[in-house]
């Protein structure tokens, strides 16, 4: 289960809240970009946790401008102290991330995310 979608089963993905649907056009794809490359990330080192993510994580970043991340805050921690850790770690090591749009005016980009935890059929369990 290599592809994304068995990645996401089985490990859980990073996901926008509400799809991106309350960012202006210009930041949308930006913010699609970063995701991606979060979730990327994440598959590489998935297999690391010893328990698994029990519910959805938020977590909320500042971006700078030129795509460094400067704050990683978690909202709503996944049910692991171990889990929160990889994954803010994860983030961590996504950075940087790609420079944010020259049509972006400020120098911060506020960016939730969500981490889904998978579904309790395709948990991987040791």
């Amino acid at each position: 289960m290599s592809t994304p979608l068995g990645l996401g089963m089985t490990h859980g993905y990073f996901s926008g809240l509400a799809d991106g649907r309350s960012l202006r056009d210009d930041i949308r794809g930006y913010y699609f970009e970063m995701v991606e490359k979060i979730n990327r990330e994440w598959w590489d080192k998935a297999g690391l946790l010893k328990e698994p993510l029990r519910r959805d994580g938020i977590f909320e970043l500042l971006v700078q401008r030129d795509g460094t991340i400067v704050s990683i805050r978690v909202l709503q921690g996944s049910g692991s102290n171990e889990a929160d850790r990889l994954l803010a770690e994860i983030i961590r090591k996504a950075s940087p991330l790609p420079p944010l749009p020259s049509s972006y005016e400020l120098d911060l980009f506020r960016a939730p995310l969500r981490i889904k935890a998978p579904s309790f059929l395709f948990r991987i369990t040791n």
